[in-house]
């Protein structure tokens, strides 16, 4: 029966109407153990990742916080480190869960998180859960650095750990196990894998850069690297043309990577070339007073769009070093529009952007220049090197333009940045991380949002078809690549804050929860927790759902102490610090209410005074008490808020107050006979009754309060209407120190006193026990509230504890005492500095770190697997649906039947179950309407979904599959519509034309081409253009002849013979290689191409090869048109990398396919399964990837075969 069918009743057999009424679903929030996280310590400095899936983590001195970006709430706090977290890492294994053909299924959601500490412990986390899954540690010293393996298919969870001061360990963080050690004798500071070359490291060291080449998961590097040191090289009179300093390593071990660097900078560009230009390289150590030290260097990392360049960070220039040639080819100095010192650099991927960090917060955008100047050889429109007048005033260098930076961060004392972090799928957004513990949100944004369109097309169709919805949500959708044909202008760009998470205001000092939920108030509640800081600031959490309702500046000085006047209002007091020998301050107390922020300040004709002390409310909310330190106790009326009476001097001294919480007017007068009798029974004196108050108001209950005096007296005293009564004092017991807390529940006080014995007063029995807690002074006593719940709360100056008075709430029965659990700083946790009950079954700490903990009765976590916690909005976050709910609908959005239309509102008849249902639409829901759109209505069907899934699953792997995927697929398209003129080399029909009418032509200049992280990926065309540039860059930094050979080398390589035969006749004379080059210069000037020249040269080609000359070798193959050779024999001594490189930029497309196939079987046979798909993706292989594909994942590989089928390419019949 519906809510409307029911709310109109009925009839019955009498005719009668039944009114039903309708049922009032009310949610009562609850409360679970969690963290609310606070400050953050310099220690915690780049301790921050984010990862693929969406969601960041970050330290807050001991504690990992997790959060969701989409909607900037706290996910999850992970609390078990014991000292300062120095580093966090996401797994990158998540997404293997929804592979069953790989791995089996794993736990419910759930996501690896790493994090390490200062004292050597790695931590594996399931963020799902809040459990650790192992503790990985080798000895006690901190993690230096930290970074995945990425080797081959299957090593996402191999973890390299560097430990002080020159140990690296190899983790396997699924069982926890070290694979293996390494001792490096240098002192490192970090140290970053190549993503070009996996089996590549480079350390950062004091004074010098470790390059590593030989790392492997199976075994223990059996060499200790290369060093290479950074120097200032001094000018010489002959210039650097005339040097001839010798580039080679001496035995492989040691070598000299130069790079320029002064301490003044005059910040011109003119001079920045002239310091690039005199860099000199030797075969040992610079001399002392030229050796850079590289601890000033702040970080060192790979450039992960450029292969062979190397990233140094110091405070006033960022150091592009050119790997190949040893020397730095671009310097970007801070600029002018940001004078702040840099403190943190991130290389973008999808396309040659920087984004730096400086020490005021501003996050700059740095883009790859392109301009019509001759500072960059991308800038050259010569169809050749031979056209480039290569002087030696030419000097080329790698360009950034400074195109936006955010807003600067609003200083305030002791604010710190930390460190940033970028989203690696999308890599326009940038968490901008604060030692105040606050997480500020910075996208890249276009100009123009509306011109975003017009300034990407995909291709020129696209371009040209109004009802082509355009995809803008990563970098490379947004930004065209640096080289591209179409005629595509880089839009113009703005960094703007979209959120900010905040945190626990710190140090916290003082902390209240609100009124407990009873059977009156339970449709108006909600858990709120008031958080005083030193600053005035007054903090509202709500402890359900984790979020920060309100942040409040009510007082100038430092909040005291919080009191509750209602479920919305509370009182707060707070005064200065006393200076001197002055021991008066300015008080303030002020009534607040939360939904309003309204704050009302009360005794505002008081001057300076004694501090408050104590400030109480009543439990009916009608009075407050008011105690200054050895001053007058002063009573009001909340209501009216003001003073009924201030009490005679004569008034004992409080040092302990506590208010009866038997409110109901009836039965404190039913019990006020029978209390007043038990106190009587143990009463030595009593005093006189106070006088009746001069109010004139009725007030309609009684109530009651009791406090202890300097002496441990017990008093009890009532206010009924205009009256005080004065009750009846209690002498303390003998051995009673200094009372300093009161609790009070039920029939039963319970006092604290300063020697950590607590007291307790049955009134109903009118007796006493006591119990020893043998922790020193009790700072205060809390009971739980709840009826019949007599937890009792204490908190101790180096600890918790929480007892049970067992019995104590049954009439007739004995007070018993029952330790729960215990909780002793810093053995288990850091200082506590305050304590109350968030619920019934929930103490919540605040401690020194700045944390808010509610922890769990045994004191031992403050965190809850993720299905406990209630959110104000739901995570986003599709990798922590479970594994067959992830696993079905990445099959379900990737493709649908094409006989209905494409849905993304999901329902059970799509396979799924109707809690499964609920689970997906409420993650569909927060997807973007222009992600939903593109998923409906993409332009390039499959191959676009299943691009646009993957980002939304953050998986990599699959982004850069299908990003390469649908480029080479409209190549196919475009050649099949050219009608045969450009062959698919895949099937091998086609002869080729000569070697650069075919790479010199763009085929298909209305297709944007993949960019520069995709290296040996892209087509043949790009990537030759690529490497003439580069070459031409390497010529224009020539400073000696081994530098001036490896180019003469490239040239030749590349045909560019003619440039090649001007450098070999510029070989000094005095030079010994002159008689040698000159020779070459001949030959290559005169190469015959007949039969018979080309036998000997071939013949003398393959005698250097087998004598260890290869590259001689080579050379000369590539001068006879010989080049498929050539790369079979750099094949056949296991140089694939540079055999690819000379197929793809050189050979004949037939050719090049043909050798490149056979690295791609290479790449198989190692392992590397998924870059060898992508190999044979870029041949136009369609077959042999599907079939490749099949074996390592099925799912993807029917995909690609409804990707293809939608191009017209059918490779299964």
């Amino acid at each position: 029966m519906s809510t409307e069918e029911a709310s109109q009743g009925t009839p019955t057999a009498a005719g009668e109407d039944v009114q039903q009424k309708e049922t009032v679903v009310v949610h009562v929030p609850r409360v679970t153990a969690r963290t609310f996280p606070g400050m953050s310590s310099p220690q915690n400095k780049r301790a921050i990742d984010w990862g693929g899936h969406g969601l960041l983590a970050y330290s807050s001195n001991y504690t990992v916080v997790v959060v969701d970006t989409k909607n900037v709430q706290l996910v999850q706090c992970l609390d078990r480190h014991k000292s300062m977290v120095k580093k966090v890492l996401w797994g990158r294994d998540y997404l293997s869960q929804d592979k069953p053909s790989v791995y089996p299924p794993r736990v419910y959601g759930s996501i690896d998180l790493v994090s390490s500490d200062a004292t050597g412990h790695i931590i594996v986390w399931d963020v799902s859960s809040g459990q650790q899954i192992h503790v990985l540690q080798e000895g006690t010293k901190p993690i230096a650095d930290m970074n995945w393996v990425n080797q081959s298919d299957g090593n996402n969870h191999i973890l390299a750990a560097l430990y002080p001061s020159s140990y690296l360990v190899l983790w396997d963080t699924r069982s926890g196990s070290k694979l293996w050690k390494k001792n490096y004798n240098e002192t490192i500071f970090s140290f970053d894998f190549d993503p070009f070359h996996p089996s590549k490291v480079a350390f950062h060291c004091t004074d010098c850069i470790l390059f590593v080449e030989d790392f492997t998961v199976s075994k223990v590097p059996s060499s200790n690297g290369r060093k290479f040191y950074v120097s200032s090289a001094r000018p010489s009179a002959s210039g650097p043309r005339g040097s001839s300093g010798n580039l080679s390593a001496t035995k492989g071990s040691v070598g000299n990577l130069a790079a320029a660097v002064q301490e003044e900078r005059s910040g011109t560009k003119d001079r920045l070339r002239r310091l690039m230009k005199d860099m000199v390289i030797g075969e040992v150590k610079p001399k002392a007073e030229d050796v850079m030290t590289l601890s000033e260097c702040l970080q060192m990392c790979y450039h992960r769009s450029l292969r062979y360049h190397l990233l140094l960070l110091f405070p006033r220039e960022i150091l592009l070093l050119d790997l190949e040639i040893k020397q730095t080819v671009g310097v970007v100095p801070i600029g002018d529009k940001v004078s702040s010192p840099y403190l943190q650099v991130y290389s973008c991927k999808q396309r040659d952007i920087l984004y730096s960090l400086h020490e005021s917060g501003i996050i700059s955008a740095k883009v790859r220049r392109k301009t019509g100047i001759a500072c960059s050889p991308i800038d050259a429109p010569a169809p050749s090197i031979a056209s480039l007048e290569m002087n030696s005033e030419t000097q080329l260098e790698i360009s950034y333009d400074h195109k936006c930076s955010s807003e600067p961060v609003r200083q305030t004392r002791g604010l710190q940045v930390l460190g940033m972090a970028v989203n690696p799928v999308c890599e326009r957004r940038i968490a901008l991380y604060l030692n105040s513990g606050k997480i500020v949100f910075i996208e890249l944004l276009t100009v123009n949002a509306s011109e975003t369109n017009a300034h990407f097309p995909v291709n020129l169709e696209a371009f040209t078809s109004p009802k082509t919805f355009q995809r803008k949500y990563t970098l490379n959708e947004v930004i065209p690549p640096l080289i591209n044909e179409v005629a595509v202008n880089p839009p113009g760009l703005r960094l703007l804050v979209t959120g900010i998470l905040p945190s626990v205001a710190a140090p916290i000092t003082a902390l209240r929860m609100c009124p407990a939920i009873t059977t009156r108030n339970w449709q108006q509640y909600s858990p709120l927790l008031a958080a005083g800081t030193t600053g005035g600031l007054v903090q509202i959490f709500n402890v359900a759902n984790g979020n920060i309702e309100k942040e409040l500046v009510i007082h100038s000085f430092t909040v005291r102490g919080i009191e509750w006047a209602g479920l919305k209002t509370f009182l707060s007091y707070a005064y200065p610090n006393c200076s001197g020998t002055s021991t008066n301050v300015r008080n303030e107390i002020c009534l607040t209410d939360v939904l309003t922020g309204e704050s009302i300040p009360l005794r505002t004709d008081r001057g300076e005074e004694a501090p408050i002390e104590i400030l109480r409310v009543s439990p009916l909310k009608q009075y407050f008490i008011v105690i200054l330190s050895g001053g007058p106790v002063e009573l009001w009326d909340l209501k009216s808020r003001t003073i009924l009476r201030t009490l005679p001097k004569k008034f004992p001294l409080v040092t302990a107050l506590e208010w009866s919480p038997l409110h109901n007017s009836r039965s404190l007068k039913r019990r006020q006979s029978s209390i007043e009798e038990g106190l009587e029974a143990k009463a030595q004196n009593k005093p006189g009754k106070l006088e009746r108050l001069d109010s004139a108001d009725k007030l309609i209950s009684t109530e009651h309060f009791v406090f202890s005096d300097t002496d441990s007296q017990l008093y009890h005293f009532a206010v009924e209407g205009h009256m005080v009564k004065d009750g009846f004092k209690i002498p303390p017991e003998s051995g009673t120190g200094t009372v300093t807390c009161i609790a009070f529940k039920a029939d039963q006080i319970v006092q604290g006193d300063a020697d950590g014995l607590l007291s307790v007063w049955d009134l109903r029995l009118g007796r006493a026990k006591r119990h020893s807690t043998s922790r020193g002074y009790i700072r205060k006593v809390r009971f739980a509230p709840g009826k019949g719940n007599m937890k009792l709360l204490v908190l101790y100056n180096d600890g918790v504890d929480i007892i049970d008075f067992k019995g104590s709430a049954t009439p007739g029965s004995s007070i018993g005492f029952e330790k729960i659990a215990q909780l002793k700083c810093p053995r288990d946790m850091v200082k506590v500095l305050d304590v109350d009950w968030a619920a019934s079954d929930k103490p919540i700490l605040a401690t020194q770190d700045g944390c808010l903990r509610i922890m769990d009765m045994s004191l031992t976590t403050s965190c809850s697997p993720i299905v406990d916690y209630e959110f104000q909005a739901p995570i986003y976050c599709l990798a922590l649906l479970p594994t067959e709910v992830a696993f079905k609908l990445r099959e379900r959005l990737c493709w649908q039947p094409p006989d209905a239309p494409y849905t993304t509102e999901l329902t059970t008849d799509h396979g799924f179950t109707e809690n499964q249902v609920l689970l997906i639409n409420e993650q569909l829901s927060m997807i973007s309407e222009d992600q939903l759109e593109c998923l409906k209505n993409p332009q390039f069907a499959t191959a676009e979904r299943c691009l646009i899934v993957a980002q939304l699953f953050g998986d990599q792997m699959e982004i850069d599959l299908w990003t390469v995927v649908l480029y080479y697929l409209q190549v196919s398209k475009a050649k099949s519509n050219s009608k045969g003129m450009v062959p698919d080399v895949s099937e091998g029909s086609f002869s080729s034309p000569t070697l650069f009418d075919c790479k010199k032509f763009n085929h298909h200049p209305h297709i944007l081409p993949l960019d520069t992280c995709y290296d040996l990926l892209q087509d043949p065309y790009t990537y030759q253009k690529l490497q003439l540039e580069r070459v031409a860059l390497h010529e224009s930094r020539r400073g000696d002849y081994e530098l001036t050979k490896r180019v003469i080398q490239q040239l030749l390589l590349l045909g560019q013979s003619d440039r090649a035969v001007q450098l070999l006749l510029e070989t000094d004379l005095n030079n010994p290689e002159y008689y040698t080059d000159a020779i070459k210069a001949c030959l290559v000037a005169t190469v015959q191409s007949t039969g018979a020249a080309q036998s000997t040269i071939k013949l003398v080609a393959t005698n250097l090869i087998a004598h260890g000359s290869i590259w001689e070798g080579v050379q000369l193959l590539c001068l006879i048109g010989k080049g498929l050779d050539a790369c079979r024999y750099l094949a056949s001594y296991s140089r694939w990398g540079a055999a690819a490189w000379l197929a793809r930029a050189v050979l004949p497309a037939q050719e090049s396919a043909d050798v490149i196939r056979k690295w791609a079987d290479h790449l198989s046979s190692l392992g590397h399964k998924e870059k060898a798909i992508l190999v044979l993706i870029s041949l136009e292989n369609w077959k042999g990837a599907h079939s490749l594909l099949s074996v390592v994942d099925p799912r993807r590989a029917s995909l690609l075969a409804q990707a293809c089928q939608h191009f017209d390419i059918n490779f299964l019949s």
